[in-house]
């Protein structure tokens, strides 16, 4: 639900007050205002959208079947039915079998014709008791032991087929596109410019834990004011599909923003204050000399260390190159806010980028430089 809003309902929603926007505002009216529309990723889109679509589809043509067979939530629920103390029971004697109860059934679980409730899928919400003008169905405890009944005996294998199907198509689809990344990497000679480890957003303590608790529900991604926390492709790993990882390329963490962790709802992100967040570093910074633009152009540059919050990335003088500055790093005070990433203007590789933390850690403080105040008399020259 989190990833259908977040990545089918809000762009759609932001893009009709946009064209709200327009018509109210060429009326000299400003109650609206535009908002710029953010896709998060296409691979989310596209999972979204497809989400969507099915639970949509099977809803329309039969119920609840999506509910009781695709979805583990369903499956759990479908379990512990089956050892309910009190069942819907179907009196045999009563009984004509004329088919009204397992018409007014949302779960389609009633089978009229064998007299048999398939107690998996059961929901309880007693619209066959009323349905049944001969009595014949009941609410009572389930003493007695009930043979298996035709939807139970068909359905013993579907929960590994299913298995089955879903790793190999998601195999099939991932692992290419992943093992073609790394092999032009490597036949470019370039993978030493690549990301080895995926950066965790703060407060994910580790990507063990990430994995362990996250639910995938993208409001972290949505929330997040910069737009840096992006969707995973296959940087986790094959489980680690859709969860949330940072994303550097068009912006960069805030330094004082705990929004993430704040509204996390499964503490997958433990909430952190601004001052632990200052002290949690996420990734440690990598700089590559031979491709930086002060070693290539013989310019002077310097975006990195102005972006830095920490004084992880500093200028000191190029040795051999009189008049050019080039980035020094200190990666124990870097907290991995991606500020240095972000505004580095080489590509397709940055010279300078973040390494993600497989875990979290505690960056070493730095001395913050005290500026003094200079009192001038007169014009100053």
């Amino acid at each position: 639900w989190g990833r259908i809003i977040s990545n089918v309902f809000r762009p759609v929603y932001m893009g009709g007050n946009n064209v709200l926007e327009s018509i109210f505002t060429s009326f000299g009216n400003y109650t609206f205002y535009k908002v710029e529309i953010v896709m998060l990723s296409l691979f989310s889109f596209i999972v979204a959208l497809i989400t969507f679509f099915t639970i949509g589809f099977f809803a329309w043509r039969y119920g609840r079947t999506y509910c009781n067979t695709i979805c583990p939530v369903g499956t759990v629920l479908g379990f512990l039915s089956k050892f309910s103390l009190f069942k819907i029971r179907i009196d045999e004697s009563l009984c004509n079998s004329c088919g009204s109860c397992a018409t007014k059934c949302k779960a389609s679980c009633i089978d009229s014709k064998n007299h048999a409730v398939d107690y998996s899928r059961c929901v309880d919400c007693f619209n066959c008791l009323s349905s049944c003008s001969k009595n014949a169905l009941a609410f009572s405890p389930s003493f007695k032991k009930k043979r298996p009944t035709r939807a139970e005996a068909d359905n013993k294998t579907d929960k590994n087929k299913r298995q089955f199907l879903f790793a190999g198509l998601t195999t099939a689809i991932a692992v290419p596109a992943a093992y073609a990344q790394n092999k032009t990497a490597e036949l470019t000679g370039n993978g030493r410019y690549i990301r080895k480890n995926a950066i965790c957003p703060p407060g994910a303590v580790s990507a063990e834990h990430l994995l362990e608790h996250c639910t995938a529900c993208h409001l972290c991604i949505s929330r997040c004011p910069s737009k840096v926390i992006k969707p995973a492709f296959m940087e986790y790993g094959l489980g680690g599909m859709m969860q949330p990882m940072m994303n550097y390329d068009n912006g960069f963490c805030n330094y004082n923003c705990t929004v993430c962790s704040d509204v996390c709802p499964s503490h997958a992100l433990k909430s952190l204050t601004i001052e632990e967040k200052h002290m949690t570093q996420i990734g440690r910074v990598t700089f590559h000399e031979d491709i930086c633009v002060v070693h290539t152009e013989g310019t002077n540059c310097g975006a990195c260390a102005e972006h830095c919050p920490t004084q992880a990335v500093t200028m000191i003088p190029y040795e051999g190159h009189e008049g050019l500055t080039i980035p020094f790093i200190t990666p124990d005070i870097c907290v991995g806010c991606g500020g240095c990433e972000y505004i580095c203007p080489v590509r397709p590789y940055r010279a300078i980028y973040v390494e993600g933390n497989k875990e979290h850690k505690q960056r070493k403080a730095f001395k913050e430089e005290k500026k003094e105040d200079v009192v001038i008399d007169g014009f100053g020259f």
